[in-house]
């Protein structure tokens, strides 16, 4: 993730390095870059953070050769445009998009101008983000993830951290293209490890929940949590697991803090972990941010903070 972030960050660079300048000239610079990050998370993600952490290792100052404004949806991926949209009406010189297609299409919907900088997501060729690999074209470029490439070892590890492991829930926003698009390397890896995956399609958020909240012990072994955060999947997941009832893997390992209901923390490095048995006992490690990073405000979708 760190290769990412840095990645990121050095393309950012060169789009600041065209509207301030570097080096002393930058030091002169009146113009503040404005940085927009779009995510269907809860707030400011890993990839955003790093994000700014990252220019400022390489001398940008935060507040005087750039800031960042976060708008974040809370898994509603409805909300995605218009999030987008509101970065673009408050003059946005480069919008960063974070966990998947959903948030790199709606803001390639806003904006035909604004360069865009995508990180994560299945294929930008067939979700329509880039015209190719070699030649983006467009106002896109970005970095997709390896999320359909892992899931055979993420299924894996967690069968060999759960004795007995056979029957495996898998709840997806049937709605996301890339959530169902993940659906045959899941269970194409099930069926070679001995695997039944459960699975259980979902259209909103309250179906969502109330197919979490509705299992009881016996009817899985354990609970698989996806990546895409859309209808709040992995929140839901998460208020379960730190019951202790299911064992549960997720894709990222969560800050203590953060494992007390079901709020979807979004300040997590991307590690495999999972939820014990044992109330309140997990495996992984994560990190938290040294200083407090997210301000919102209190409404509950398309909601907006500063980093």
């Amino acid at each position: 993730m760190r290769r990412r972030v840095c990645l990121l960050a050095l393309g950012i660079v060169l789009a600041i390095q065209g509207l301030i300048g570097d080096g002393a000239e930058a030091q002169r610079a009146t113009r503040l870059v404005q940085i927009g990050a779009l995510t269907e998370s809860w707030g400011p993600t890993p990839a955003i953070i790093g994000l700014r952490d990252g220019l400022q290792a390489l001398g940008y100052r935060e507040d005087k050769d750039f800031t960042i404004g976060v708008r974040f949806t809370q898994g509603e991926s409805t909300e995605l445009l218009a999030a987008a949209l509101d970065l673009v009406r408050r003059g946005a010189d480069i919008i960063v998009t974070t966990e998947g297609g959903n948030t790199a299409k709606a803001a390639q919907m806003a904006t035909d101008r604004i360069p865009i900088v995508f990180i994560g997501g299945g294929d930008p060729v067939e979700l329509g983000l880039v015209k190719s690999l070699a030649r983006p074209g467009g106002n896109l470029t970005g970095i997709a993830s390896l999320d359909v490439e892992l899931a055979p070892k993420r299924l894996e590890i967690f069968r060999e951290l759960v004795p007995g492991l056979k029957r495996v829930l898998l709840v997806y926003d049937a709605t996301n293209k890339h959530a169902v698009e993940q659906l045959d390397p899941y269970r194409a890896a099930a069926r070679s490890l001995g695997l039944t995956l459960v699975e259980r399609p979902a259209r909103s958020q309250e179906e969502a929940g109330a197919i979490i909240s509705g299992l009881r012990r016996g009817d899985v072994d354990g609970i698989f949590a996806p990546r895409v955060l859309s209808l709040n999947i992995p929140g839901f997941i998460l208020a379960t697991s730190v019951k202790g009832t299911f064992p549960t893997m997720f894709q990222a390992a969560w800050p203590r803090s953060s494992r007390k209901g079901a709020a979807w923390p979004a300040m997590a490095p991307p590690t495999v972990t999972w939820a014990a048995r044992r109330r309140g006992s997990s495996t992984g490690s994560s990190r938290a941010p040294s200083r407090p990073i997210c301000r919102s405000n209190s409404r509950r979708n398309s909601s907006s903070s500063s980093i």
